[in-house]
C-alpha cells in the first residue's frame, strides 16, 4: 500500500467552460495537497483576460463530505487581486495548495464558488485511486 508517501496523479481535465484552466496534476503529501492548472490566455477577451482564484476555493471528497480549504496559492493570484495577461498569447501554470486530504481512494469536487457559473474553476468527480499514482521523492 501506498499510504503516507508522496503521491503525484496525471489528470489532464478539461473545465467545463473554454474559460477554465485544464486540471493537470493532483500531488498528495502528507503536508498538504497540491493542485496544478494551466491556463492560456483567451482570444475572446481583450488582451487574454485575467485571472484569479476565490479565497473560499475548497477541494470536497464526495464520499464523506469532508472540505479542505484553499490554504495558498501559486502563480495565481486569490481574489480580489487580478493577472492581467498582456496577450492573447500569454500562458500560466499555477498550483493551489490544500490541507492533505486522506490517501485513500476517493472522488473529489474542487469548487472554487459553489453553485457558480460556468466561467468559475469547479471540477467534478475528480477520481484518485492510490494505485494510479505515482510516488515521487517529495
Amino acid at each position: 500500500m501506498k499510504k503516507n508517501k508522496t503521491l503525484l496523479f496525471t489528470i489532464n481535465k478539461k473545465g467545463h467552460s473554454k474559460s477554465n484552466p485544464d486540471l493537470l496534476r493532483i500531488i498528495l503529501t502528507t503536508d498538504h495537497t497540491k493542485i496544478d492548472f494551466g491556463y492560456t490566455a483567451k482570444e475572446m477577451y481583450d488582451n487574454g483576460g485575467w485571472i484569479r482564484i476565490a479565497p473560499e476555493t475548497y477541494i470536497e471528497i464526495i464520499e464523506t463530505g469532508k472540505q479542505f480549504i484553499l490554504d495558498r496559492t501559486e502563480g495565481i493570484p486569490i481574489s480580489p487581486e487580478h493577472h492581467y495577461f498582456e496577450s492573447t498569447k500569454e500562458w500560466r501554470y499555477f498550483s493551489l495548495y490544500f490541507p492533505a486530504i486522506p490517501q485513500t481512494d476517493c472522488t473529489i469536487n474542487i469548487i472554487e464558488i459553489k453553485n457558480g457559473s460556468r466561467n468559475d474553476f469547479n471540477y467534478y468527480n475528480v477520481a484518485l485511486k492510490m494505485v494510479e499514482g505515482v510516488e515521487v521523492l517529495g
